[in-house]
């Protein structure tokens, strides 16, 4: 039986859609930018095709979505920082040129504070969650997110719900967690046919669904191992579709869900 408390009245399911905006900052760390075309334009593609797509797909079914965005990609596509705003979805931070936070060492702080500066001049509002380029952080990171205002962090795999982390003595900072299962990556880099995929998503939901848990599904748009190609958005569109379908279901951006959960005491039940 899912807690009645656990999610807000009437629901007993939440939804977590969220794009990392992985674009060119990703093709930066294997060729120069002067280089970035042919095998290395797939960033590109997602940033000019693939996430149009997704926020078409957003537009229709009314789903907020979260956007982890790499500082360096938002500097230099502003007009689309606008768009994924004005559509009234969620932009987090995700690095600033994508990097290895777990190799930044006496960088890293400076790097964080660089890429949170730079999503608030161009966004006007600082951004209120983070997650880690690759998954990877320091022993320092979660420290320095509290340091600098961050409500959330969404970088981890260890647990089926939202829970409060330990921040080197300092405030504690909320993981909304994913699963590599939801993440589109991890089969379009072994070239699974989006059919296989489809199946995948649409059964980690019923599951989750039925334990009232968090159906967390990351996406990316780039033209690659991303979602942002036609096949692959149409399977995108059927989740969502499904989603929309099931009652009970709670869709919100990793934001509301970061507030929910610490304004009901559950994160700290959870910690």
């Amino acid at each position: 039986m899912t807690p009645p408390d656990r999610w807000p009245p009437g629901h007993h399911c939440g939804v977590a859609i969220s794009v990392d905006l992985d674009g060119e900052s990703v093709d930066l760390g294997r060729a120069p930018r002067a280089n970035l075309w042919g095998r290395f334009s797939h960033g590109r593609y997602g940033l000019r095709v693939g996430v149009y797509r997704l926020l078409e797909i957003f537009r229709e079914h009314a789903i907020p979505a979260t956007f982890f965005v790499p500082a360096w990609d938002a500097e230099q596509s502003p007009g689309l920082v606008e768009a994924i705003l004005a559509a009234g979805h969620e932009i987090a931070a995700h690095g600033y040129v994508h990097e290895d936070h777990s190799r930044l060492e006496e960088a890293e702080r400076d790097t964080l504070e660089r890429a949170h500066r730079t999503l608030l001049k161009l966004t006007g509002r600082a951004p209120a969650g983070w997650r880690a380029p690759g998954g990877r952080l320091s022993p320092r990171t979660l420290g320095y997110l509290t340091d600098l205002g961050y409500r959330y962090d969404s970088s981890f795999r260890d647990d089926d719900l939202p829970h409060e982390l330990e921040c080197g003595g300092g405030p504690r900072i909320l993981e909304i967690p994913q699963f590599p299962f939801l993440t589109d990556t991890l089969f379009y880099e072994v070239f699974r046919p989006p059919a296989d995929v489809r199946r995948m998503w649409l059964e980690e939901l019923e599951a989750i669904y039925d334990e009232g848990l968090l159906y967390s599904l990351k996406l990316h748009p780039r033209g690659d191992t991303g979602s942002g190609r036609a096949l692959r958005a149409a399977v995108v569109e059927d989740v969502c579709r499904a989603v929309r379908r099931r009652p009970g279901t709670w869709i919100a951006t990793h934001a509301d869900i970061a507030a929910w959960w610490r304004s009901s005491g559950e994160a700290a039940n959870r910690g």
